[in-house]
């Protein structure tokens, strides 16, 4: 059998595509099933390619590849080609969903629950359009889950988190590379990937994107939470790593904890006080650390 039609037509899609093992390749090392990894491109000499460096649009390049290696599975980098994949995998076993924010699935269908129902209510959730949704290029995957193909908008960063742990997972561009799946006419030990239709890939809607975009980081508190339980270094990581300008406020706050702590006065000025580089040097970390403890004190009716 030979895959090169199926590469090219990903190719002809606009997909950025490289080599994957064919179905049944062994790892010579640990004996296990890799037809999913980067293709060992010659036989006998086991290595991987760098898929993310070597992912192409270049079509001589590609048919190259695939003569060299006709039976290796066509692979699509999500990230390059501008995709987000939602992978809608089969149940993995009964009440999958107990415990978690969908369980009350299975009181309507079940003990089992494949991530396309799961998909669906997400998307009545999210207050979507499910027909709408479903509306574009599609390819049942060799163990007969689903992936739904869509644009994502360029220059918005994709999480990697999966919308239902298990069930329903995404591949785009987040983390370092994205992520990548095998295309329409790779097979696995588990089955062949078949597209499902013919339909172009659609934008993805509006709330897809918002549920599957990177979040923004949590802002840096202005100072670390400190250790606490009778031990001072964590108090002195507090003061050392505070953000410029708040380092005052650090090491009045790591002084009223080493106070609470029970660590003597003089230890927390040395220790604390060293850490310090704030404005007015030493003199004014020991002032600070010793105001500290009397309000700490007064505080605790000492």
């Amino acid at each position: 059998m030979n895959l090169i039609a199926h590469a090219v037509a990903a190719w002809q899609r606009g997909f950025t595509i490289f080599p994957c093992n064919p179905a049944g390749t062994v790892c010579p090392q640990s004996g296990d099933i890799i037809d999913k990894q980067p293709h060992l491109v010659q036989p006998g000499k086991p290595y991987k390619i760098r898929w993310g460096e070597w992912a192409t649009r270049d079509l001589d390049r590609i048919i190259a590849a695939w003569t060299a290696s006709p039976v290796a599975n066509p692979a699509i980098a999500c990230g390059p080609s501008g995709l987000l994949v939602v992978d809608c995998d089969v149940a993995k076993g009964e009440y999958a969903l107990k415990g978690t924010p969908f369980e009350s699935l299975h009181d309507r269908l079940g003990p089992l629950v494949d991530g396309h129902d799961a998909l669906r209510e997400i998307c009545k959730r999210c207050g979507g359009d499910f027909g709408e949704l479903n509306d574009t290029f599609a390819v049942t995957t060799g163990s007969m889950g689903l992936h739904l193909y869509f644009r994502w908008p360029t220059g918005l960063r994709a999480s990697q988190a999966s919308p239902v742990k298990g069930l329903v997972d995404v591949r785009g561009n987040g983390g370092q590379r994205g992520g990548y799946v095998l295309a329409a006419g790779s097979v696995t030990t588990k089955g062949p990937y078949v597209a499902e239709n013919g339909l172009p890939v659609r934008d993805a809607p509006p709330w897809l994107v918002e549920l599957c975009r990177e979040k923004p980081a949590p802002p840096r508190p202005l100072f670390a939470q400190p250790r606490r339980g009778g031990s001072i270094g964590g108090l002195v990581d507090t003061v050392r790593d505070a953000a410029p300008g708040n380092r005052s406020n650090a090491l009045y706050w790591a002084a009223r904890s080493a106070c609470s702590d029970g660590i003597p006065i003089e230890d927390a000025v040395d220790q604390l006080g060293a850490a310090y580089s704030g404005d007015g040097g030493q003199r004014q970390a020991e002032a600070t650390v010793r105001s500290a403890y009397r309000n700490q004190q007064r505080k605790e009716g000492l």
